[in-house]
């Protein structure tokens, strides 16, 4: 599977819900290259600009410096974070739901999903919020994914893309314990 694939997966699926894609970014420092952004707004309440909010679904390339470990998992939230934080201004919309699919050319293992689950379950003070963490690795067509509750089921993007991707990548389930 390619790239190109997967945004033909994730397209349509997105689109449905409003979300509108963007060009993505490259940094040096720290290293992250993003190749595209999927973005809606939404709105978290009726006060005008307390009340706004956007919905980012990022897809990043691993970077070769963070670790497949789950602090190198935060890391790499974080940069994200600092990424949309950056991109998108606070006067387009106060918080940031963030849904980040990271492509990885590293083979997918069963603990993988341990691990992304630790590193979405800590937060960090950014305007970013994480509500998703996706692992794929295209030739491999596997995925680990964590999934985190956002706010009055307002953010559809974790849910919509985890539907999408489980139709076409496998995932490693842990035995049961006997």
């Amino acid at each position: 599977m390619t790239e190109d694939d997967l945004f033909e997966i994730l397209d349509p699926v997105l689109s449905t819900l409003g979300a509108v894609v963007t060009g993505g970014d490259s940094y040096q420092q720290p290293l992250l290259d993003v190749l595209r952004y999927y973005t809606r707004p939404v709105r978290l309440s009726w006060m005008p600009v307390v009340g706004r909010a956007l919905s980012v679904v990022a897809i990043v390339r691993q970077p070769v410096d963070v670790g497949l470990t789950d602090e190198g998992y935060r890391i790499l939230l974080r940069r994200l974070s600092m990424a949309a934080n950056d991109r998108f201004p606070p006067w387009k919309a106060l918080s940031i739901g963030l849904t980040a699919l990271v492509l990885s050319p590293e083979p997918i293992q069963p603990d993988d999903d341990t691990a992304v689950q630790k590193a979405l379950g800590r937060r960090s003070r950014l305007r970013a919020v994480p509500l998703a963490l996706f692992r794929v690795n295209l030739g491999q067509e596997a995925m680990a994914m964590a999934l985190a509750q956002g706010p009055d089921g307002l953010f559809a993007e974790p849910e919509a893309v985890a539907d999408a991707l489980t139709t076409r990548f496998r995932r490693f389930v842990p035995l049961l314990p006997s």
